[in-house]
Formats: structure tokens, sequence, C-alpha cells
């Protein structure tokens, strides 16, 4: 149970003063809980008559105390009155404990509907025929299909998949035709559906040919979705390789790779995870890639996810899937006012907003999105956070 201290008593207050300075000015008189000097303004009309008094507590306030607008020395940390709190706060006293300045009371505070918005990530696969080679009792084609259904299952509806394989079943070995699967919601279905039956050698995509390991032009290809292009969500790309680059040069190599990875990391904000699965991968072009895409598993060789068998490809998957969770909210409409935004988790921990996009959050008006940086988008990635609100107008928590 909070105790609150009424208005009635500011009231008061603010008419006592009113009369020791009437007649000084026009307008609507209200104390002005931003003055940090030694004054209340009492007149906020445009006459250039504002009435000013003088708080006066003596003997004088010693620090850490401060003057009270009821003219009595308080704790830096306290208050007295709703007048030494600052805008859309109230002097609340707890069950337990010292009044302080509290988010509450007639602010205009306006809750607004926030939904988080999936990530993307785009698969792209390795089939290439030496996926059929074992590891222990299965193919590593086995171990890959098993892996991504499994990824794609535990963040369903958490994050948005689309599906490339390399090479495709195009008449051109070395190019990619049309992406199978690209972007989109409710994908999980799709994909787990094409690969399981990917795993019979009759099915047109079972790793038996063409025998190459175009990685370039795959690359290329996954540049071409447009789900990539949707600024109000952000985007992965996922490479998933067995192998060096082998067999084609239509996409320019490792060169080319390189290339396309890199591109989509500085003008479009699209980075790429780099798996390397088996003993076979090329480190030093895995390491280039895996440092270009910007999300690398490691500063120092191997950069990429490194995986040798099932239980570390699984474990590279879920790292990957929980570093890709968003941290991106869609607002059910635009501020009035996008200076008066404030963001809260759980109901009460109010997040600071951080234009410089470090540590807390900050408002995107093209997208009308909120997105969290730092330790708060780690959070919401640990599942830490039960509820992200947003108000708008003062900073009073949801009820």
């Amino acid at each position: 149970m909070r105790a609150v201290l009424k208005m009635g008593l500011s009231a008061v207050l603010v008419g006592g003063l009113l009369a020791a300075c009437s007649g000084a000015g026009g307008g609507s008189d209200a104390l002005d809980p931003t003055d940090t000097g030694g004054g209340i303004d009492l007149d906020g009309a445009p006459d250039g008559l504002a009435d000013t008094l003088t708080l006066d507590c003596k003997p004088a306030c010693v620090a850490p105390q401060k003057c009270s607008v009821l003219n009595k020395c308080i704790d830096a940390d306290s208050c007295a009155a709703d007048g030494d709190c600052k805008a859309g706060m109230k002097c609340i006293t707890p069950e337990a404990g010292k009044p302080a300045c509290l988010p509450g009371g007639d602010c205009g505070a306006e809750s607004a509907s926030a939904d988080k918005v999936p990530s993307n990530v785009l698969i792209v696969l390795d089939r290439s025929c030496s996926m059929t080679a074992k590891v222990g009792a299965l193919t590593k084609w086995q171990i890959a299909v098993q892996a991504i259904s499994d990824m794609t299952t535990k963040y369903k509806g958490k994050l948005r998949f689309g599906l490339i394989m390399f090479p495709d079943t195009d008449a051109d070995k070395c190019n990619q035709g049309t992406i199978p699967i690209p972007l989109g919601p409710d994908n999980e279905t799709k994909i787990s559906t094409m690969l399981s039956s990917a795993l019979k050698t009759t099915d047109p995509f079972f790793p038996d040919g063409p025998c190459v390991t175009n990685i370039d032009t795959a690359m290329k290809q996954a540049a071409t979705d447009p789900g990539l292009g949707d600024a109000t969500r952000q985007s992965y790309v996922l490479l998933l390789t067995d192998g060096a680059q082998a067999g084609c040069t239509a996409g320019g190599g490792d060169a080319g790779t390189l290339a396309a990875i890199t591109d989509l990391a500085t003008k479009r904000g699209v980075k790429t995870f780099v798996v390397g699965f088996g003993s076979g991968v090329d480190t030093a072009a895995m390491d280039s890639f895996a440092a270009a895409g910007g999300v690398p598993a490691a500063a120092a060789s191997p950069k990429f996810f490194k995986a040798e068998d099932a239980t570390s490809l699984d474990k590279a998957l879920t790292t990957i899937g929980s570093t890709a969770l968003g941290c991106v909210f869609k607002l059910g409409k635009a501020p009035p006012d996008s200076t008066k935004i404030f963001a809260f988790f759980d109901k009460s921990t109010e997040v600071p907003r951080d234009t410089t996009k470090t540590n807390g959050w900050d408002y995107d008006p093209t997208t009308n999105t909120v997105t969290f940086y730092g330790s708060f988008c780690a959070d919401i990635k640990a599942e830490k956070v039960k509820a992200v609100d947003v108000v708008f107008g003062c900073n009073k928590p949801p009820a």
C-alpha cells in the first residue's frame, strides 16, 4: 500500500504563494518542478512577468540536503511535496521507507501497444555431394537436416526463416535459380517438409549432384531475397557448409563470397553467421567470411562456428538462434510527441533512452519502432524480461 501526498497540499501552498505575489503577472500559475535553483516559477504566461519566490530554508540546508518547496531541509533523494519532484513524478511514501519522487499522478500517461518484431534468418545450406559422408552412424546431410528442423521448431514464431540450398537443381550447376523458400512468416513447416523429403535418394534436393560447391553464387542469390530489405526488422543470413569453394567460380570464388557478405553487412545491415561442418572446410576463407559477416563465433581462429558432429552443430545453431532474436518492437500507433516516450520492463523498471544505441532504447519514426540495445537487449534475448511496456506522455509505468 502506498500513501500518496494529496494534491490539496500543493494547492494550498500555491494559493498562499500567489497571495503574497498578487497582481505580479498573469496566466496560469503552478509550481515549476523543473526548477533546480532557489526559486519557484509561478507564472507560465508568455508576458515576461514571471512570479518567482525564492525558497528560504533557515538555517540553510547543508549538502547533500536540499530545500523543499515547503521551506524545510530534506535529503537530496527525498521529497516533502509533489513540487519537489520533476514533471510526471509524485512524492510518494512507501509502506517501508522515506518519501521519494516516483512515477505517478495525472500526468497524461498513455500505454501504447508494442509488439515484438521477429528477426529474419535466411538459411543458406550446402547440399554438395560431400554432405553424404558419414559422421559416426549418420551422414552430414542427415545431421544438418535434423539440426535445422530442430532450430526452426525451437524458434517458431520468434524468428522468420527462409531457405536456400546450393547447388540447387537449376540446369546451370554453378548458378542458382529461384529461391525455394523466401523469407516470411510461418515457414517452419515448409522448411522441415522440404528437408525431410530431401533425405530420400529419389528427391531432387538429395545431395547427389551436381558435385560442386558454389558458395559464391549461393551468397549472391541470398542477397536477392526481398525479405532482407525489410527495414522494420533485423535480418541475418546463416551460411552452413562442409567444404570449400569447388568446381565453380561463376560468382567470383572466395573473393565473390567475401564481397557479397561484406556488402550485406556494410550496405544493408544484414549480418552473416558462418558455420563450418566437418573437417573439410577452408579455415582461412571461412574465417574471412565470419569476420566480414559481423557475428563471428570468436575473435581468434576459428572465427566461424566450427561443428564436428550432431552435438556441436546443435549447439552452434542454438547460439545463433538466441543471438538473432530481435529487440525491436513495433508500436501500435505513432507517439503524439516522440520526445515523450518511456519504456519499462515488467511494469516497473524504467529503461533509459540512449540515442547512441549503446545501452538503452531508441525510437525510429520512419518505422515507428522502439529498439533496445546493450544489456537491455541481452536481457530480452535471455528471456529475463516477461513484459515490455511503452508509455506516451510521461514516465508512469502501466498499472
